[in-house]
């Protein structure tokens, strides 16, 4: 009996200590993040505390305390001081990642992006903390300044001969592509869905506007960051580089899938599909497997070839064979490009698909508007209703910018110069058609309200 009131008693003192431990974490927490609100450096000393007594309590001590640091960092008086809070926020990284594995929260990455922006270490240091993030967490890999940092090391060691082969560089550039459009398929699919709902009449709410707000400044960012990447590797990669490079590799890789395939997507890029190469490798890719990729490069191999049946045949095959809508969408437009300037109809049509697969697609808004305002002396029974094709146009304009961010300054601009093509504010008040209609009965089957300018 007096052996179980003795445990008894114990257990009850355990919880009376815990209850006491968990009162203590939970004042300090709250501490904490008042003084991040208020960018108190004193936060840093309540986040001591909780580092050393209360580590596994609640994931934002992590979350919270990471501010904490980057207000001690922001006001370190020299820069040895710094790079002691910069170091001590690498280990707050860890330490997250070690009382609450899988969080999401991108450490690792977050580890080469702190030494690169606060200057700290080195270029090697920085690269190998961004390499292992890449290689080994993968899925949090998803801010893109660490994505173009990562590869604007890379090239600059290949650059300084530093050992980095031009091939390795074709690599990490395709891969890092490859993690940009799955990062943009993610923000830009949950785009599509609040596009289709403003598109079915309804009214988004204010936290739908902001949600979108904050989707079109990231697929902006990730666009500029996949422009800055072309811009680099376009200084490395001309067609008189690349044919020969190529070539010398063909027959080791003409097995290898996945090299044939980043390969031709190169040759594609640069234009380098006239030569006899691309051609080669497609039909080499396709036989090893005729996949939506393949099929696609040899649809540019029959175009290059002049035989646009055959072209069409293959480029069709490619998007029903794609199950992701961005790549879809991108070989309709591709199609309506190619039919733009012998086929409208078609052209309009493929366009349209383009669409309705990615309603964000906003290119494909911009090439009807210019189908459109290709069109005036097609449509129209006289000079007033053949310029009142340029409003339709510059309504497609304003559609693209819409829905489409990465293209408002160029959509702006077009539908600006569309509507300064059009009847004048006194040639439609000497016309006296002041909004009424008009309907083009020639292959466009639309309409347009004269405006009351």
């Amino acid at each position: 009996m007096k052996t179980k009131l003795t445990l008894l008693f114990i257990a009850a003192a355990s919880f009376f200590v815990q209850a006491q431990n968990t009162e203590a974490c939970t004042e300090t927490l709250s501490l904490m993040a008042t003084s991040v609100k208020s960018k108190d450096a004193s936060a840093y000393d309540h986040l001591t505390t909780l580092r050393k007594d209360c580590p596994s309590f609640h994931k934002s001590i992590y979350s919270q305390g990471e501010f904490a640091i980057k207000l001690k960092i922001e006001k370190a008086a020299n820069p040895a001081e710094k790079e002691k809070y910069v170091r001590d926020l690498l280990k707050l990284y860890d330490e997250h990642d070690q009382y609450f594995p899988n969080n999401g929260a991108g450490n690792k990455m977050k580890k080469g992006l702190a030494l690169f922006e606060n200057k700290v270490g080195t270029s090697d240091e920085v690269f190998q903390l961004l390499d292992v993030a890449f290689k080994t967490d993968y899925a949090n890999f998803k801010y893109a300044k660490a994505i173009y940092v990562y590869f604007e090391i890379l090239v600059n060691n290949h650059k300084a001969n530093k050992g980095i082969e031009l091939q390795q560089v074709f690599d990490k550039y395709d891969d890092l592509t490859k993690k940009l459009d799955e990062e943009e398929e993610e923000l830009s699919n949950e785009k599509d869905v609040l596009l289709n709902k403003e598109e079915a009449g309804q009214a988004l709410t204010d936290k739908e506007n902001a949600r979108k707000a904050r989707l079109e400044n990231n697929l902006d960012i990730f666009e500029n960051v996949r422009n800055d990447m072309d811009n680099v590797i376009l200084e490395l990669s001309t067609c008189t580089k690349l044919i020969p490079f190529y070539q010398k590799g063909f027959e080791q890789n003409k097995t290898n899938e996945e090299w044939l395939k980043r390969a031709t997507n190169r040759l594609e890029a640069k234009e380098c599909d006239s030569d006899p190469l691309f051609s080669k490798m497609s039909e080499a890719l396709y036989k090893l497997n005729p996949s939506a990729e393949a099929a696609e490069k040899l649809g540019v191999v029959e175009y290059q070839r002049k035989n646009m049946t055959k072209a069409m045949e293959y480029f069709n095959q490619a998007a029903n064979l794609h199950t992701d809508n961005t790549k879809k969408a991108n070989i309709y437009y591709k199609i309506a490009s190619l039919y733009s300037k012998s086929n409208k109809v078609q052209s309009r049509n493929y366009a349209r698909k383009a669409l309705q697969v990615k309603p964000s697609y906003g290119k494909a808004y911009l090439l009807i508007a210019s189908l459109y305002g290709s069109s005036i002396n097609e449509c129209g029974n006289d000079q007033f209703e053949k310029r009142a094709m340029y409003w339709l146009a510059a309504q497609y304009c304003n559609k693209a910018a819409a829905v489409d961010s990465t293209i408002k300054a160029k959509a702006n601009n077009d539908a600006a110069k569309y509507r300064a093509a059009a009847p004048s504010k006194t040639e439609i008040f000497q016309s006296g058609k002041a909004g009424q209609r008009i309907a083009f009965n020639c292959w466009v089957g639309e309409s347009i309200v004269v405006p009351n300018l």
